[in-house]
């Protein structure tokens, strides 16, 4: 029985994803197991979409639009038929995952409208407000091909509609049609909401997994491993104060041959506008600081640029080419987060090279400008974390020479004393599964604060998996990889608070509470006894497995420190002590021997009878 800990608090921030369908469909749950360890790794910032969107506009990144139709949902047979017998009228590829489907073909026939409508509403039931379907349209920039846009939101559709991956298992039957009558190339995509596998009904919401934001995310992030470096701003990021054309308006003015008139902001709402981009204009300036800080003079002047032109009452225009990359590029440039993780990690690795009193004053000035910045792009809690102190004792800790600090506390033990504890600690992290210099050289100057910390932890969650060949992506794994990491800093604790007292708040878990009901009882009642033997076992067995093996023995031996993280206070340790010693001897099944508690009795006795005599040495103003 352990209590929740750091590595097993973070290892729960790898989302993996539940995976139900067949082995078709393999690839792209393997790929996104991947994604999961690579956010869940990085040390990046949890970025605002508006920050890291005017990070790729500055770039000239073109911007993809994902439409909900509003009114477009079906509520009958008839009105779905007639809107595929629209959208597939002018369809130039279709896809979907109906069986039936050839997606060699350009459009569906008349035939096989009609199946999917007769197949669709047979199942329906009521007239819900929105639907019986959801219409989605999504729209590429003007120089996207449609040889380029048909395999990215193929991929898109099967990912959030029919792996699973985001939705417990649960499919979704659709099907797409795409339409390249306008300049920009579109994708029109229904869905049936009513679910293949459970019956879960598929909607839309701000607070929901399948959210605009989110799916719009997914589209970049898909595009960009197709090469094609895209962003997901809105008209206003780019400067734009009119709302765009309605569907309606851009048909209507095809017909008659004009350009579609697109609706001025008024009121509140463009003073809203012009506060937002004001707002804009502030978070690019601080884009720039950073393309300066990563050495990227170009990138810093165009987003300089870019603010002016903002303040100058200028739209964001893309560039008129369709802008390809390969995929480290997009991940390493385009995206925002990762280039300040990336700039985050060479600027620490450049640090760890310096003597160890550099090493402390640098880390403090660049994380002092680094949480500036984070706090800039909209992630207040990174900023926290990088002004918070680290909290595992092991990293919290400064060893240098002779003496061993942690916090405000510092104790000079001497080079032995250092020898010894780093061989000690060193020995607990070589059983977890961690390279014992790579503590070594971690303890010389601390984490500078959370933020690395949680990076240093992470970091150790994968050591201990990769040494012991522990596979993260199954539950069981992580579990026993978090257990490891929490188990060799609570060992790295034990050792240090010999030296130095570490005040912990004790961890509310079940075993913790049972040591101090225990001691309350003991000093009510003078005996502890458990509901059985068999309950008894149990507990022997946990406090074994969190204290040490030898903890009964040295108990026994009068020495308590064994309880020391969890009960930092001496009285409350020796409380807990005689409660123990007095279950075991009502249950043998705990594991303490009689002529242990015979020997635990007696040292608790002269402990006792000592402070008692300095007590009484004290009340008479003597100290004995």
């Amino acid at each position: 029985m352990t209590s929740v800990g750091l590595a097993e608090a973070l290892i729960g921030e790898i989302e993996f994803p539940i995976w139900q369908g067949g082995a078709a469909l393999l690839a792209r749950q393997q790929a996104e197991v991947a994604r999961a360890f690579d956010r869940f790794m990085t040390p990046r910032p949890k970025v605002s979409g508006r920050a890291a969107g005017l990070w790729r506009v500055a770039q000239g990144s073109n911007a993809v639009v994902l439409k909900k139709i509003h009114n477009g949902g079906t509520h009958t047979g008839k009105q779905l038929g007639n809107q595929l017998d629209y959208l597939f009228s002018k369809a130039a590829a279709v896809f979907g995952n109906m069986a039936d489907l050839d997606p060699s073909e350009r459009t569906l026939d008349g035939d096989q409208r009609r199946a999917i409508v007769d197949q669709w509403s047979d199942e329906w039931t009521g007239d819900p407000k929105n639907g019986q379907t959801t219409h989605l349209l999504v729209s590429f920039p003007v120089d996207v091909s449609a040889e380029r846009a048909r395999p990215v939101v193929e991929e898109w559709c099967m990912e959030l509609f029919q792996s699973g991956l985001h939705s417990d298992g649960e499919e979704w039957a659709y099907v797409a049609a795409l339409h390249t009558d306008r300049v920009n190339k579109h994708v029109h995509v229904v869905v049936n909401n009513r679910g293949l596998e459970h019956g879960d009904w598929f909607f839309m919401a701000k607070d929901h997994v399948f959210n605009l934001d989110f799916m719009k995310e997914r589209l970049v992030e898909i595009a960009g491993e197709h090469g094609l470096f895209l962003d997901k701003s809105s008209r206003l990021d780019r400067g734009i104060l009119t709302y765009g054309p309605t569907r309606a308006e851009i048909e209507r003015a095809a017909r008659e041959g004009r350009a579609p008139i697109e609706n001025r902001r008024q009121g509140r709402a463009l003073s809203d506008a012009l506060d937002q981009i004001q707002r804009n204009i502030e978070v690019l300036r601080s884009l720039a600081v950073l393309a300066t800080l990563i050495s990227d003079e170009d990138l810093a002047k165009k987003i300089e640029a870019a603010a002016r032109l903002l303040e100058q009452g200028g739209i964001i225009h893309h560039r008129n080419q369709e802008i390809v990359m390969d995929l480290d590029t997009i991940r390493n440039r385009g995206d925002l987060a990762t280039a300040f993780g990336t700039w985050l990690d060479e600027s620490e690795r450049d640090i760890s090279r310096l003597p160890v009193q550099e090493r402390r004053e640098l880390r403090e000035e660049l994380y002092g400008i680094a949480s500036e910045i984070v706090r800039d792009l909209g992630d207040n809690r990174g900023a926290q974390l990088m002004h918070h102190a680290p909290r595992m004792p092991v990293y919290q800790a400064q060893m240098d020479g002779d003496r061993i600090a942690v916090q405000d506390k510092q104790k000079v033990i001497g080079p032995d004393g250092t020898q010894e504890m780093a061989a000690q600690i060193g020995a607990a992290a070589e059983k977890a599964g961690i390279n014992p210099s790579v503590i070594h050289s971690r303890m010389e100057t601390g984490a500078a604060n959370a933020w690395q910390e949680r990076a240093w932890i992470k970091a150790d969650i994968l050591a201990v998996a990769d040494a012991k060949k522990i596979d993260l992506a199954s539950e069981d794994g992580r579990g026993r990889a978090a257990d490891l990491v929490d188990t060799f800093y609570a060992a790295a604790a034990r050792v240090i608070s010999r030296a130095v007292p570490i005040e912990q708040e004790v961890s509310s878990d079940k075993l913790t509470r049972t040591l101090s009901a225990m001691a309350e009882a003991h000093a009510q009642h003078g005996k502890v006894e458990f509901q059985n033997d068999e309950h008894a076992a149990r507990f022997g067995a946990d406090f074994r497995d969190r204290y040490g093996a030898p903890v009964l023995a040295r108990i026994a031996a009068g020495d308590t420190n064994a309880l020391a993280v969890d009960f930092p206070d001496a009285a409350q340790r020796r409380a807990i002590a005689r409660a123990v010693v007095a279950a075991g001897e009502a249950h043998q099944s705990v594991g303490m021997t009689l002529a242990q508690s015979r020997q635990a009795k007696e040292k608790m006795a002269e402990q006792e009878a000592g402070e008692q005599h300095r007590s009484r040495g004290k009340d008479h103003g003597h100290e004995l």
